[in-house]
């Protein structure tokens, strides 16, 4: 054999490897890789191919030495990985101190491993989670938004200021502490609604039409991405217009013009009743199902390689478009995110590592009809048709992680149906597992 390998355990996801390449296998690499170089070198004062060896290896005998050591490196750490049977992540760290192409080549590799920790006492644990329903003022105000969302919309030409109760179109950039500003994102709604930041909206009243400015502010409390609770968010804001609105009556004949299969003021109060229980009810079950993974999480708490860290934090970035829209996520910087994404990112990759080791023990596989299911979910959600839906997550590039989806998903449905579910009051909004 042409490598003789040995491992050194560091940590659960960290091994040394120190690698020998045979003094003959570098001789024959080198030689090998030299003669196809004085075969096909052009140098001034020699024909193609006449170049004498030593003109050769003085001129370019480091870039063969180089390619030569390169070439090794790679087939003595393939070599070594499946003979050890060893699932690296990331690139290794290499260290060698001399090459001689007459004697062996002796380097060490640390290389980082996919987590594999065992998962156990996952079944029929008890997670609490506070009930929610839908009520009639709930149905309420989803009609007004409906109402609000076919509003005529009418330029205020009498005065330039934005005021309070406006609707505003504004261009709207955001950083979260010592971040870069995400891509701009058009934002319309009535000012002071909150809808964008109360904080933020207050500093638009009294802005006109074409006017800028940057405006810092604390996350709020209950802020729904948990992660921007507390934080500083500076929003760039650009006015771009400022409108009154014109609202239409709620009735049968307005009903009819909204296209949702009702004809009725009753009718479409029912079918958005429907609708808001569906997402009640998918807001419970995600909510469930974190609480369990975090309990899980918390009772087996493994190791995470850093390589896997900083690609999760790439995929967010790239994903919320704080580095721009056309960002390659493999050359992004993570050093500026680290500190706002780091501790999301371990969760996730955690939670998931924690899904697939149960599949894996639970022997979980994808059939057909699970497929199907999610291509049917799928397109109801995107409003899009089945065949249109399966023709795009069947695409090569997409269908390995659509099939992981639909594994992850099938995982999660096995483990809420072996889960005890106790629902508190809906004033109650704390958490408990057991």
């Amino acid at each position: 054999m042409s490598f003789e390998v040995s491992v050194e355990d560091i940590d659960e996801v960290t091994k040394k490897l120190s690698i020998q390449v045979a003094s003959e296998r570098v001789s024959k690499e080198y030689e090998s890789s030299l003669a196809g170089v004085v075969r096909s070198a052009s140098i001034k004062g020699f024909r193609p191919g006449k170049v004498p060896r030593k003109i050769v290896e003085r001129q370019m005998g480091a870039r063969i030495r180089f390619d030569v050591i390169n070439r090794l490196l790679n087939e003595a750490l393939k070599s070594a990985y499946e003979q050890h049977k060893l699932d690296v992540v990331g690139q290794p760290e290499v260290d060698f101190s001399d090459f001689d192409t007459s004697k062996p080549f002796d380097f060490s590799a640390k290389v980082s491993l996919y987590p594999t920790p065992t998962i156990d006492n996952y079944l029929k644990r008890t997670i609490k989670v506070a009930k929610r329903s839908v009520t009639d003022h709930d149905v309420e105000k989803a009609v007004e938004r409906t109402q609000e969302s076919k509003a005529e919309l009418k330029p205020i030409e009498d005065r330039q200021e934005a005021q309070k109760g406006d609707v505003v179109a504004l261009g709207v950039e955001v950083k979260v502490e010592d971040g870069d500003f995400s891509r701009g994102e058009p934002f319309v709604d009535v000012l002071g609604s909150g809808k964008l930041s109360l904080a933020a909206e207050e500093q638009v009243v009294g802005m006109t039409s074409g006017e800028s400015k940057e405006v810092a502010v604390v996350g709020e409390a209950d802020h729904p991405n948990h992660d921007l609770r507390g934080k500083t968010l500076t929003y760039r804001l650009t006015l771009h217009g400022i409108f009154s609105r014109n609202l239409p009556t709620v009735d049968d004949t307005f009903v009819e013009s909204l296209g949702f299969d009702v004809k009725t003021v009753a009718e479409l109060r029912e079918k958005i009743r429907e609708q808001l229980t569906k997402q009640v009810d998918a807001d419970m079950k995600s909510e469930t199902q974190g609480a369990l993974l975090d309990l899980l999480a918390n009772e087996h708490p493994f190791k995470v390689p850093s390589a896997m860290i900083d690609d999760e934090i790439r995929g967010l970035v790239a994903r919320y478009g704080f580095a721009g829209s056309e960002a390659d996520p493999e050359s992004i910087d993570v050093a500026p995110y680290r500190a706002q994404f780091e501790e999301f990112a371990l969760n996730r990759i955690r939670c998931a590592i924690i899904i697939d080791r149960i599949g894996s023990a639970e022997k979980i596989t994808v059939e057909e009809a699970d497929r199907d299911a999610m291509i049917q979910r799928l397109a109801e959600q995107n409003g899009s048709s089945i065949e249109a839906t399966r023709k795009a997550v069947l695409d090569k590039s997409r269908l390995m992680s659509f099939l992981l989806e639909v594994r992850r998903t099938k995982i999660l449905d096995y483990l809420l149906a072996n889960t005890n579910v106790e629902y508190t009051d809906a004033g109650d909004r704390d958490q408990a597992a057991a």
